[in-house]
């Protein structure tokens, strides 16, 4: 099958050079009722012609406090099909798709999962009971297996711990991507290039970014936020950095983060520059002999470094750290676990 064979009847190519896509069986199409949609999105943006950008609601909790994350969504619209960034929740991704059916009436062929967290893998029934295959990183696969072992018949997992909070996930199931790549995977025809690449470890080890080079646009997801939004629960902060400036090389017009307003292609060494900093303090501090509880009572002389800098007091939660999964402790914390 020649290449404009293939890209005719699939819209969708790889480069043996760079790793080739592993298509899993299709699950079966999900049969149960969608959860009502009951919110909406803050923004909805077309970036470009056929680009769109719906941008997902922080909660917070009245001294300012993060209380729940939404990930930003995208939209891409081909001259048959459409490309859909992320999965989102399955609540939000039947709101996502009426906002989508307000642009086109073209079918979804593809979700890509930017990497495997709830709020942007758990929603995929949603996409693939329109007919769409879901599509990620192969570590995506890997991590799935080690922290959704529910799903794969073991203890319960992720899933199963979201559910007891998230009542939108008992009328759903996970669904794991069945489309996967190493390195890059291209869809195009004749009108957009979308380039999905895995530019290094980063916030997981399967962050996925989506690319328009003629548009120069880049769907980041969590791998480049623009905001108070980074979890360093899967994270490896060493390698993210070096892969920040992957994404900064690019020079993007417009960075869609995966949380967040939208950025440039300034964000990624403005996240590169905070992580650098925490790095580095923590780094100084365990090298003095200080275990955790002495480096805890030092994070006030972080925070003011922190702030003190443009770039990187954009990152910073408010005090006091409500949402203890982005706070400077949990984060200086998973630093501090990663060193020798």
């Amino acid at each position: 099958m020649n290449r404009r064979h293939l890209l005719k009847n699939m819209s969708i190519m790889a480069f043996a050079s760079v790793g080739s896509p592993i298509v899993q069986p299709p699950h079966p199409a999900f049969t149960a009722a969608a959860s009502s949609a009951t919110s909406s999105f803050d923004s909805i943006e077309e970036l470009a012609k056929g680009v769109f950008f719906a941008r997902g609601r922080v909660t917070y909790f009245e001294n300012g406090n993060m209380q729940d994350i939404e990930c930003n969504n995208g939209w891409i619209i081909f001259d048959d099909f459409v490309l859909v960034i992320d999965a989102n929740f399955p609540i939000k991704a039947a709101v996502l798709l009426q906002e989508i059916r307000k642009t086109t009436d073209k079918p979804i062929k593809y979700v890509f999962n930017t990497h495997h967290h709830g709020d942007h893998i758990y929603g995929n029934s949603v996409w693939t009971s329109q007919g769409a295959m879901a599509i990620a990183h192969t570590d995506v696969i890997a991590e799935l297996h080690h922290f959704e072992t529910g799903y794969y018949g073991k203890e319960p997992g992720r899933w199963e711990s979201m559910a007891k909070v998230r009542t939108d996930l008992h009328q759903h199931t996970l669904v794991p991507p069945i489309i996967t790549f190493t390195d890059k995977l291209v869809i195009e025809d004749k009108t957009k290039r979308v380039e999905l690449l895995h530019l290094g470890i980063g916030h997981t080890i399967g962050d996925g970014v989506a690319w328009l080079p003629n548009e120069k646009i880049l769907f980041a997801g969590d791998a480049c936020l623009n905001g108070p939004y980074n979890l360093f629960r899967d994270a490896d902060v060493k390698p993210w950095i070096a892969t920040l400036d992957k994404m900064h090389s690019l020079q993007p017009a417009i960075l869609v983060p995966g949380h967040g307003p939208l950025g440039n292609s300034n964000t990624p060494h403005n996240q590169q520059a905070y992580f650098k900093l925490l790095y580095n303090w923590v780094s100084t501090k365990k090298a003095a002999n200080n275990n955790f509880d002495a480096l805890k009572m030092q994070l006030p002389e972080l925070r003011s470094l922190v702030q003190q800098n443009e770039k990187t007091k954009t990152y910073l939660i408010p005090d006091p750290e409500i949402a203890t999964g982005f706070s400077l402790e949990a984060q200086t914390k998973k630093i501090f676990d990663t060193l020798s």
